[in-house]
């Protein structure tokens, strides 16, 4: 089957569209912008980066101390709590929850945020003994947490581990903590049975050299049941150290709170909770994962968006409706031109026909057979033969039955339309001896000599 040069032409403008879907985007006065233009998460170029995402994290890591007081839900202060495992029937006596000393270690590492704390409580000396100091509390934890796919600075905490002999598990439903103005941030985590737990954080000053934390849950610690109520909170106060300064405050709170190495522990407290969980004396830093639910790198790349794919996916790109008005208007324009050129062609080539069928009506008539042989005289001769009514011009019908009388087949009054428009210059409806003349100096001599026997 043939395709004409315009159909194929066509069929080109036609498909242009489908294949503009792999494009890409952003391309100027072709393709619609990029989403990532306006929105971070689909810009390859950006990072997931927790620092670059938000500047509140570079002023945020770093090595604290301060001190934490917890309150019931009444705003009563729990200067005495019994230990779970140490009720009242064992004659332990109780600890201090309002004067609890807090260890605090934050990294922020690329897309990774380490956190490590340990929060101290002093026991009141009221043991059933009473003559004994039993020692200080002393309770590990650990937070492990990435940035999003966002790309807005926002990380989500996917691991928590309080007390020690932990194994690492991955939170079901990752709390997120959000930074707000460069200088806060707020979160809301799932608390034990299940109750939410939030959590606020100003920075005092522009470095958060200085920080007030702010924590409310709606579980109560005894029963472990969900109220509608605030059923405790907290409230610390915390000021950001360098490392020699952190290691000597270690060194004083074990003294302050009576929290011996595990060599020097009291028979039935040479535990964990109640022993010195390292040296500062010798040691050059506290533990990083004292609760032991450290997450390993495998454990890291199912979270880590740098290890995962974005659901964010820049799409290819979209034409616009501009250039695809361009390219309808450059479509009409070129196929114009073409037509234009068959068109004419067509016209040049069917004038030629008719032109050279007439000289060689008239030759036949006039018995010559090659245009070489005519001389002025046998112009003048065949215009007055033609010149039926000899009124000096030729019109349309004394040519037309001219031909009909040498016998030209096929010509229809379209190719005796084409005759006169190529002959009569003057467009008068009529020949005189000059366009006559002229007629036959614009038929090519391969054209005049086709005829020849």
């Amino acid at each position: 089957m043939k395709v004409s040069n315009l159909a194929l032409f066509n069929i080109v403008l036609t498909s242009l569209p489908k294949h503009a879907i792999a494009l890409k985007c952003g391309i100027n006065l072709v393709t619609e912008n990029c989403l990532g233009d306006t929105d971070p998460r689909y810009d390859s170029e950006i990072s997931y980066d927790l620092k670059e995402g938000d500047a509140f994290w570079k002023k945020r890591q770093g090595l604290y101390v301060g001190n934490q007081c917890e309150y019931g839900g009444d705003g009563i202060p729990r200067n005495k709590r019994y230990l779970d495992s140490l009720g009242p029937e064992t004659g332990a006596g109780t600890w201090d929850f309002c004067n609890f000393k807090v260890m605090t270690n934050i990294t922020v590492d690329g897309t990774r945020l380490f956190f490590h704390r340990w929060i101290m409580a002093k026991h009141n000396s009221d043991s059933a003994g009473g003559d004994i100091q039993l020692p200080g509390l002393i309770v590990p934890s650990d937070a492990f947490s990435s940035s999003t796919f966002d790309k807005n600075g926002e990380a989500q905490t996917f691991s928590y581990s309080l007390y020690h002999d932990n194994n690492f598990t991955l939170d079901e439903n990752p709390s997120i903590i959000t930074p707000v103005g460069g200088k806060a941030f707020l979160a809301m985590s799932n608390g034990a049975g299940g109750g939410d737990i939030y959590q606020s954080l100003y920075c005092v000053d522009a470095e958060c050299n200085k920080a007030n934390v702010y924590i409310e849950s709606y579980t109560d610690l005894d029963t472990q049941e969900v109220s509608e109520e605030v059923q405790w909170f907290q409230r610390a106060s915390m000021k950001k150290v360098d490392k020699s300064t952190w290691m000597a405050e270690w060194e004083k709170a074990f003294t302050e709170y009576s929290i011996p190495p595990s060599d020097q522990a009291i028979p039935r407290f040479n535990l964990a909770p109640f022993t010195q969980p390292f040296d500062p004396k010798t040691s050059e830093s506290a533990p990083e994962c004292d609760t032991g639910g450290c997450p390993s790198e495998d454990d890291w790349a199912k979270i880590d968006p740098n290890f995962n794919e974005s659901p964010y996916i820049e799409p290819d790109g979209t034409i616009t409706g501009g250039f695809i008005a361009l390219i309808t208007i450059l479509s009409v324009l070129v196929a114009s031109t073409i037509f234009y050129i068959v068109y004419t062609r067509g016209v040049e080539a069917r004038e030629r026909r008719v032109k050279v069928a007439v000289l060689k009506s008239i030759a036949e008539t006039m018995t010559i057979k090659s245009t070489k042989k005519l001389t002025p005289g046998n112009l003048e001769e065949m215009f007055k033969k033609i010149d039926v009514d000899d009124n000096g011009n030729l019109d349309k019908s004394e040519v037309k039955g001219l031909v009909e009388e040498a016998g030209v087949a096929n010509m229809s009054d379209r190719d005796y339309d084409i005759l006169f428009a190529s002959i009569d210059l003057d467009g008068n409806g009529s020949l005189d001896f000059a366009e006559f003349c002229a007629f036959f100096t614009s038929i090519s001599a391969a054209d005049a000599d086709s005829f020849k026997d």
